[in-house]
């Protein structure tokens, strides 16, 4: 803002932008430095709205993705819970019980 007010006379200057591109002469209209100014604000602010906007939805699939990938992981949980357990005979002959502890 004070950027604006400090620099009136100069920010009320126009301008006209000119093309030159194959021996084709573009013009466009006059226009304020104010203008081209709030033009280029609102077209960052667009962008970066649009990039929020596309990285919500990302993170919202990912974290979707995650509680489903959390509820199959308990659903198995809660399966092997449920299983019983060998027998204690079987488990005496099992090379890993053979090991010593310490």
């Amino acid at each position: 803002m004070l950027l604006f007010v400090q620099n009136q006379e100069i920010l009320s200057k126009t301008t006209r932008f000119h093309l030159s591109i194959f021996g084709l002469e573009l013009h466009s209209r006059e226009f304020t430095y104010y203008l081209i100014i709030l033009l280029f604000f609102m077209a960052v602010g667009f962008i970066t709205l649009g990039y929020f906007l596309v990285e919500n939805i990302r993170q919202g699939l990912e974290l979707k993705r995650g509680r489903s990938r959390i509820k199959d992981l308990e659903e198995e949980l809660n399966s092997l819970r449920n299983m019983p357990l060998e027998d204690s005979d079987n488990k005496m002959d099992s090379p890993a019980s053979q090991e010593p502890r310490f």
